[in-house]
């Protein structure tokens, strides 16, 4: 998982508890990339999430920093390799990153 470099954690954290409200509490959820950046400013976050089926799909959202606005910017379903992939690296909203 990628984390850049941004002075704007508060914002990220905010980002995370969009993403909270968006998700049932225990729906499996696990971040696999956030970039920040500076220009927007946003943040854009990659995740996967399995539905209430047992499907497991790929979402991207978008989190406008001055607006404090999430934005979905759209959804891809994965094979199961790909969710063990996301599901071994990734984090759920609001965890700490990985360091290493």
């Amino acid at each position: 998982m990628s984390v850049s470099a941004s002075p704007d954690t508060a914002a990220l954290a905010a980002c995370h508890e969009r993403l909270r409200v968006v998700f049932a509490p225990d729906q499996p959820v696990f971040i696999t990339d956030e970039v920040y950046d500076p220009v927007g400013p946003l943040w854009r976050v990659t995740l996967v999430h399995r539905d209430t089926h047992g499907n497991w799909y790929r979402r991207r959202y978008r989190y406008d920093v001055p607006s404090d606005t999430l934005y979905f910017a759209g959804e891809q379903p994965i094979n199961s390799d790909d969710a063990r992939a996301a599901r071994r690296t990734g984090r759920p909203p609001g965890a700490r990153g990985r360091s290493g």
